[in-house]
């Protein structure tokens, strides 16, 4: 049995007794509550901005779902994650608004749990998981920031061309590239553009055959580029992708979309 909330929910209850067969009294088990929290990597929490996060807890031995739901609320605050440094002990997530999915466990004896995150669910392109296995006792609950999944990428989204557009000449290619949880990347921002490899590359039947590096537009998270399609190019799959890469931070993503054929 299990009680699902998103946010503050309730106290986990103490042990009850209650009549059992033949008279004896029997242990209720109380409620545990679990806070998880799903948070973009190098950045803030996979919020409602960018349609939030799917949590998923999971008996390890039975294979039961015990509780699932989307992590609600805003990415926290920004400057307490990313510039505020952490001593042991202190709340980095745990503020006003910020985004939590709070799982209310009845379980009656120590269990090994598998927690599961999913997202950003408004972005399917750049959707990644993270899973984490935990043991939890009776009556345990786990609050404040609560257990951490981490998703690791970027959000690509290929502005311009549009899907199916003719690839001949030159094609001019812009992509909107953010962080996990919506934050935007600019030069020598929070969240460093500079330090992000983006390329535009056209596929042609499977193989690479043409690609470029994109640049900063101006406008925070906004790249753009130019990239020639070879001359006499002939191929039955067109497609043109743009990947960014952060291998310091261990983030990467991708988007793609199809073209038509030449003229």
């Amino acid at each position: 049995m299990c009680r699902v909330a998103s946010g503050a929910g309730i106290l986990a209850a103490a042990w009850l007794l209650i009549p059992g067969a033949g008279g004896q009294e029997i242990a209720e088990a109380p409620t545990t509550r679990i806070v998880v929290r799903a948070v973009a990597r190098d950045a803030t929490l996979i919020g409602d901005g960018v349609g939030g996060a799917y949590i998923r807890v999971v008996d390890a031995k039975t294979g039961a779902t015990l509780a699932e739901g989307r992590q609600e609320g805003g990415t926290g605050d920004t400057e307490r994650i990313m510039n505020t440094p952490r001593t042991r002990g202190m709340s980095t997530y745990d503020t006003d608004g910020a985004a939590v999915f709070t799982a209310e466990l009845q379980i009656n004896e120590p269990t090994i749990i598998n927690i599961s995150a999913t997202g950003p669910l408004g972005h399917p392109q750049a959707t990644r998981s993270a899973t984490k296995q935990i043991l939890i006792v009776p009556g345990g609950d786990i609050e404040g920031d609560g257990v951490i999944l981490e998703l690791h990428g970027f959000i690509v989204e290929i502005q311009m061309p549009e899907p199916l557009a003719a690839a001949s000449g030159r094609l001019e290619v812009q992509a909107r590239v953010r962080m996990m949880c919506g934050c935007p990347l600019t030069p020598d921002g929070i969240w460093d553009s500079d330090e992000v490899e983006i390329a535009a590359r056209l596929h042609a039947d499977g193989a690479i055959v043409a690609e470029t590096p994109m640049v900063f537009a101006g406008e925070a998270s906004i790249f753009t580029a130019g990239l020639a399609v070879p001359a006499g190019l002939q191929a039955r799959d067109l497609e043109l992708e743009v990947v960014a890469s952060d291998r310091k931070k261990e983030n990467f993503g991708r988007h793609a979309i199809p073209l038509g054929l030449m003229n």
